[in-house]
């Protein structure tokens, strides 16, 4: 499976269909441009299950995530949205169930 980020918006799949916003968060400035290996962890420092890319960090509803998730784009960046976070890990973890290869592309 494929997630992609471009010009701030989270798409999945071939299709490139959209599911929310994107942005920077842990005091990035931007989400550096590449390919990531993507699979859900615990993460201990937000107390959940987060999807996690290998090289760049953790995906989250949470301004302290690498990625922050919403669904509106205020004047500081995306505005954390829990259901963004929900819809994208829904995806992965049946992507993962079936055995398939998860990549994130930050274009």
């Amino acid at each position: 499976m494929v997630i992609t980020i471009e010009n701030g918006d989270l798409c999945i799949g071939n299709n490139r269909m959209y599911l929310c916003k994107a942005g920077a968060g842990n005091e990035r400035t931007n989400i550096p441009l590449g390919r990531y290996e993507v699979s859900t962890q615990f993460s201990h420092s937000h107390g959940a299950v987060l999807p996690s890319a290998t090289n760049l960090g953790w995906l989250g509803d949470d301004r302290s995530c690498d990625v922050v998730l919403g669904n509106v784009r205020g004047s500081n960046g995306v505005i954390p949205c829990k259901a963004s976070l929900t819809a994208l890990l829904a995806r992965i973890e049946v992507a993962e169930g079936a055995g398939q290869f998860i990549e994130l592309e930050v274009k």
